[in-house]
């Protein structure tokens, strides 16, 4: 769990400071996206918020999520995941405001990584996982993805980001802070970690969580069962650009080490 100077969710105080941060220090890459946004305002004036919303914090939140989609990731998530203090916490907080903005999306998404298996071992031996920073996912499979887990999330509140980054359509973005409960995980010819978001009121004011088996448990494993089944024949249109691959591979709630493309763990009963 990150200090709080070095934490992505936005502060009780708001983020009044890191808006002005913002538009101050990247003021070049801030008019070049802000040009995007407004189009996206002007067709879709719902990500305006109430009316108590200014409209200058909506465009400074959302031309902060265009800048994270469209730059290039991985070294964002990579220092946000680390818990380390710097100049991407007052951007990834006006990322994750922004996202808050974004239509959120409720079934079945999935990521594919390579996990070692003391890491795969590590989510067998857990009921709850929380991610502090930014988790990405696909609501269809891709061919292209990388890595031997498939991990299958069924999703409460992630963000469509498609938008603001057309280039990947299928794209969703968990936020910092959210919590995972582990429904199960098979040791299958490819490897299939099972999730479930879970939603505000089912964490208690101290943090505790509730992990009995509950109905909704069940639901959201009916669901990702079926789009797993769907998703082994899918053919997507559209291919991932490459910069959206890596931050594919992120599962929540876990800093994996050795992700090299096409490096699998060693299984039971062979030599590493």
């Amino acid at each position: 769990m990150p200090a709080p100077d070095a934490c992505a969710v936005p502060p009780e105080r708001g983020i009044e400071q890191e808006r002005t941060w913002l538009r101050r220090t990247l003021k070049e890459q801030y008019d070049s996206a802000s040009n995007h946004v407004a189009r996206v305002l002007s067709e879709s004036p719902g990500l305006r918020g109430g009316s108590k919303q200014s409209g200058d914090d909506v465009v400074t939140d959302l031309v902060a999520v265009r800048l994270y989609l469209s730059g290039g990731t991985d070294r964002i998530d990579s220092a946000v995941r680390g818990a380390t203090v710097g100049p991407h916490v007052p951007l990834a907080r006006c990322v994750a405001s922004g996202l808050r903005r974004l239509p959120s999306y409720r079934g079945a998404t999935m990521l594919r990584t390579t996990l070692s298996e003391a890491e795969w071992q590590w989510y067998g031996k857990r009921r709850l996982v929380t991610e502090w920073a930014f988790c990405a996912a696909l609501t269809a499979a891709h061919p292209e993805m990388a890595g031997d887990v498939d991990v299958l999330i069924w999703s409460m509140t992630a963000r469509r980001t498609a938008l603001l980054d057309p280039t990947v359509p299928d794209r969703v973005l968990y936020l910092p802070g959210t919590s995972f409960k582990v429904l199960g995980v098979r040791d299958e010819e490819r490897r299939v970690l099972l999730l479930r978001e879970l939603t505000g009121p089912e964490i208690g004011a101290d943090g505790s969580v509730d992990i009995r088996r509950l109905p909704l448990d069940d639901l959201a494993m009916a669901g990702l069962e079926q789009a797993d089944t769907e998703w082994r024949d899918a053919k997507p249109a559209v291919r991932l650009p490459a910069t959206a691959l890596g931050a594919l591979r992120n599962p929540p709630g876990l800093i994996v080490t050795g992700r090299g493309a096409g490096t699998a763990p060693p299984r039971k009963g062979t030599t590493p």
